[in-house]
């Protein structure tokens, strides 16, 4: 019989936040392994889907706009439907470190379930869009999430070394395993082509919102000496999307701001001469992953406050925004040299390849049953093989 596995995941319904691609594209994997009942936030009564379990969505007076433009609502829990739910499950997996997946642990302990919790929120994500940037609120907050989530759980999931060395840092002394989000194999698929050769296309894609830093792209653009030769796609969406459009007409950079469909998305990481993140928040960098494994180009914002340094491959690949001119220089620099693109891209793509899903998806296979036997030393690096032993 297969393990039950409980997902504490709020905004599984908006398939637009990477917590929730990566989620999906886990259960998805592991269904043939694994039996998931998802808690998530829902206005609905009742569960509508056989593994779908609805708790009403949270109320936060001033923050509920931010929230809805996020589109990452919170749940409220309900504790009998929590009782009722968590004791037909054999491990609890928190994905979203708030109240659901708080009252969520608290019920897992009481009826003697163990807990995994990943860490795929940083406290700075919340603190930049709420725009709290005080250095205390950030201790505060890491107080907080260790205390209630990390610590109460069994083990810990990270997903890059940065994040790892984060939560240390910040006093989780559980078992922490470093498992990427992985990248799936329809990206390396991809074929690169050319649209036109009197144009550059410039690509960046994740959230709309501050701590990605989308807008150091268009200034930098506007600076750029191919400027009237640049179209930038800024892929995604989120609070600063109206501003970001405004910033665009402002600086007189041609742009196109906001959501794209899945197949868009393919379509722009084949075609793009240079991908860009400037985000100064990462965990590790799913979107600019997956262009490295479409064979993009990259230029990567290196910081001490994101994984995106683990992702630089060379020189030539990065830039800091501390001094945002060189971003500019960087720009140019590429789009200047192709065999400098294609340089990155040779690189990029294989080491893109350490990252695969499908490794990933067995390890994440492996850390469950380690933890439903009971044991609590770490599985980094472990692999399962397709009989479902550890290789």
């Amino acid at each position: 019989m297969q393990p039950t596995i409980g997902l504490v995941i709020d905004p599984w319904d908006f398939p637009f936040n990477g917590t929730v691609v990566s989620t999906r594209r886990f259960v998805a994997a592991l269904s043939n392994q694994f039996h998931f009942k998802i808690l998530k936030t829902g206005n609905a009564p009742h569960q509508i889907a056989k593994n779908e379990f609805h708790f009403p969505k949270l109320s936060i007076p001033g923050a509920n706009r931010i929230i809805d433009q996020m589109q990452a609502p919170l749940a409220r829990p309900n504790r009998r439907l929590l009782e009722v739910v968590i004791a037909d499950c054999d491990l609890i997996h928190v994905q979203y470190p708030f109240l659901l997946a708080h009252q969520a642990i608290r019920t897992a302990r009481l009826l003697g379930k163990p807990v995994i919790s990943s860490f795929h929120v940083q406290p700075e994500n919340i603190q930049r869009n709420l725009r709290l940037n005080q250095a205390f609120v950030t201790r505060c907050l890491y107080r907080l999430f260790v205390s209630q989530f990390y610590q109460a759980s069994d083990r810990v999931i990270a997903p890059s070394e940065f994040a790892k060395t984060l939560l240390t840092q910040h006093g989780v002394s559980r078992p922490i395993d470093v498992l990427s989000n992985g990248v799936t194999s329809d990206f390396f698929a991809s074929s690169r082509r050319d649209i036109r050769s009197d144009q550059f296309q410039i690509l960046s894609v994740g959230r709309l919102a501050q701590e990605k830093q989308q807008s150091l792209l268009l200034k930098a653009v506007a600076r750029s000496q191919y400027r009237a030769k640049i179209q930038v796609t800024l892929a995604g969406t989120g609070p600063a999307e109206m501003d970001l459009k405004a910033l665009a007409a402002k600086l007189g950079v041609r742009a196109t701001i906001g959501r794209v469909t899945d197949d868009q998305l393919h379509d722009l990481y084949a075609t793009a001469d240079v991908f860009v993140q400037c985000s100064r928040v990462e965990l590790e960098g799913m979107s600019a992953l997956e262009a490295m494994a479409a064979g993009c180009p990259t230029l990567l914002n290196r910081t001490e406050t994101s994984a995106l340094s683990e992702l630089i491959q060379d020189p030539l690949s990065a830039f800091t925004d501390e001094a945002p001119i060189m971003l500019t220089q960087k720009l140019d620099a590429l789009l200047s040299n192709p065999d400098a693109r294609q340089f990155l891209t040779d690189r990029n793509k294989a080491f893109a390849l350490t990252r695969r899903h499908e490794e990933s998806a067995a390890q994440l296979a492996n850390l469950y049953r380690h933890t439903l036997l009971g044991e609590s030393n770490s599985v980094d690096g472990e692999r399962v093989a397709t009989d479902g032993q550890t290789s």
